[in-house]
Order: structure tokens, then C-alpha cells, then sequence
């Protein structure tokens, strides 16, 4: 981080802030705002260890080279430079949530040393905790939070501090959401034959008349977040399709949607559900666990009172085009 200062420390002094100290900020709640929607969502955000690099006249006078005292404790050793007087060490917080102030003492010099530390870098580690991407939007959020310098402020690096860097901390967030979004067809499922349930040969045998006749396509799907369906009609009929014969006689098709358990509408399981016409229209689905390679399946159907209309007209053929569109731009 851009943050360099020099720090005059005490050797065992009473008051920890005379020694090599350092306050980092508690958890802090950050709301991101969707590019396009302006939508906000909000995450949380932690810092949970932080590393310098400082130097001294010399080794055994630098401060951080390292016995580590209060909330902080070691994050994976520390390293020092005889020559040059450098040190380098990793400290982890003890309590992320609310961290407790941390400080430290040389190793070598003896209390009521006065030693000096100019600390040449300040780096952090930080957790993100974010809402499920699934329940995102596609799309780029962004949001930042500040955090204050200095005495008493966010990041208080105690007392006798000079050639502090600057008296405030910005830091920026961008998430972008990346879905996966995939409807797999077999081969032939751009026709759909509507049929009986065991075909024809019952009622051209004598039979009864068949119920309904119909046709259930099968797909894969892969979705890791919201998107919504609609169907287009080449013939209109109210809130339905329709197919038509070539003597201009129309019956309306029911298109209906079945989808894998980790996609809901309204927070419901989706079975047979009724596809309307028109983008306005649109139902919009949710993800309640991301959603890969699962089946699923479309269901167009022309009930009784229909096929009985039909069944007036033999040898009649009746078709027409249903586009389904599944929209993931929302």
C-alpha cells in the first residue's frame, strides 16, 4: 500500500504506542453499485494480516525484528539483513473482526533502547466477503471505502511518527460477474412432432380418441446466475402459440418449461410452467446453487378440446414456429 512513515520506538517502554506499534481497522461493510443498474449489493471487508519492510541503522536496533506483542501474532517468520539493517515480517491478526492494537520489540537491544524504523513498505491481506455470484447480476460493480491515518484513525501507527505518507487511505473495488450461461439441444429439436401418447395406430385402429397430443424436448443446461424466457409466435392466439392448417383452421399450443432443482421462479421449483409471449412478458429465474450440465425440458401440448377440433379436419396438417428465447442479458 502506498503508506511509508518513520517510527521512533522504545525498547520495552510503558506505553505501547512509544513502542513499534500498529492499529489496523475492524471489519467494515462496503456497498457495490452495478455499472448499467446502478443495483447495490453490499460485501464485507477485513484485513486479517499485514507485512513491512524496515530499516534501521542496524539489525539488533530495528524495532520490528521481532518479538511480536498484543492482537498479532506471527503470519510465517521474519527475515533481517545484517548489512543493511532491513527487516521483513509478517504479522497475522489474532481477531480480524476487531483487531486489538499490535506491537513489537527488538530481539537484541536492551529496555529503554531508542531505536528508529523507517518503514519502506506496508502491505496488507485482506478478506472479501461477497453475496454468492450466482444471485448476481452479469456485470461490473464498483465501490470504495476510506479509511483514516494517523493518531487515532483507522490505521494509527502510534506515537513519534513522522514522514507519514499521507493522512488517508482509498481503497477501490471492482467485481465483475462473469456467468456461465449455456442451453445444450440434441440434434432434430428444431421440430417438434405432436403426437399421442403411443402414436396414432390406437385411433386409426377404432380406438378413442386421443386426449392430447404432444411433444417434450430435452436440453442440458449450464447457469450460474438470473435470466429470463419468452416465446415468440409465428400465428398468435391470446396467451398461446397456435398452429394452423393449410385450410387456414388454427388450434392454440400450450409451451410450458421444466428446469433442474438449483433454478427457481418466485423462489419455486419450476415444473411445467407456462411460458408467456413477448420480451415484457418475460419470466425471470434465479439461481439458488449454481447449475451444471442438468436437464431439463420444453413441453408443447394441444389439449382435448382442440385435438377433437382437429380430429374434424383428417388428413390435415397443422404447423407453425415457436421460438423460445432464454435471455441472460436482464
Amino acid at each position: 500500500m502506498p503508506i511509508t512513515f518513520t517510527k521512533k520506538a522504545v525498547q520495552e517502554a510503558a506505553d505501547p504506542r512509544d513502542e513499534f506499534f500498529l492499529q489496523l481497522p475492524g471489519r467494515r461493510e462496503v456497498d457495490v453499485y452495478h455499472d448499467e443498474t446502478g443495483e447495490p449489493r453490499r460485501m464485507s471487508f477485513e484485513w486479517t494480516l499485514f507485512s513491512v519492510v524496515a530499516k534501521s541503522a542496524r539489525l539488533d536496533r530495528n524495532p520490528t525484528y521481532s518479538r511480536i506483542l498484543g492482537g498479532c501474532v506471527s503470519g510465517g517468520g521474519a527475515s533481517g539483513g545484517w548489512g543493511d539493517g532491513r527487516a521483513r515480517v509478517l504479522w497475522r491478526l489474532s481477531d480480524s473482526l476487531t483487531p486489538g492494537a499490535c506491537w513489537s520489540r527488538s530481539t537484541y537491544a536492551p529496555a529503554g533502547t531508542v531505536m528508529q524504523a523507517d518503514v519502506e513498505e506496508l502491505s496488507v491481506g485482506f478478506n472479501l466477503n461477497i453475496p454468492p455470484p450466482y444471485r448476481l447480476k452479469a456485470g461490473k460493480y464498483r465501490g470504495f471505502t476510506t479509511f483514516r491515518i494517523g493518531p487515532g484513525g483507522d490505521f494509527d501507527f502510534g506515537n513519534d511518527v513522522s514522514n507519514l505518507s499521507g493522512d488517508s487511505l482509498t481503497v477501490n473495488f471492482e467485481l465483475d460477474v462473469q456467468h456461465a450461461f449455456m442451453f445444450e439441444f440434441p440434434p432434430g429439436s428444431d421440430r417438434a412432432v405432436l403426437e399421442p401418447r403411443n402414436g396414432w395406430q390406437a385411433w386409426l385402429a377404432g380406438g378413442k380418441a386421443p386426449q392430447r397430443i404432444y411433444r417434450d424436448l430435452p436440453f442440458r443446461v449450464w447457469s450460474t446466475g438470473p435470466f429470463k424466457v419468452y416465446k415468440l409466435c409465428q400465428h398468435d392466439m391470446g396467451a398461446h402459440c397456435a398452429i394452423s392448417s393449410d385450410e387456414g383452421e388454427q388450434v392454440a399450443v400450450e409451451v410450458a418449461m421444466s428446469l433442474p432443482a438449483g433454478i427457481q421462479h418466485r423462489g419455486q421449483a419450476v415444473e411445467r410452467l407456462q411460458l408467456p409471449t413477448g420480451r415484457f412478458a418475460a419470466l425471470q429465474f434465479e439461481a439458488a446453487m449454481p447449475t451444471l450440465n442438468r436437464p431439463g425440458q420444453l413441453h408443447f401440448e394441444v389439449g382435448r378440446n382442440d385435438v377433437q377440433a382437429m380430429l374434424k379436419h383428417p388428413g390435415s396438417n397443422y404447423a407453425g414456429q415457436v421460438t423460445v428465447v432464454f435471455d441472460a442479458e436482464l
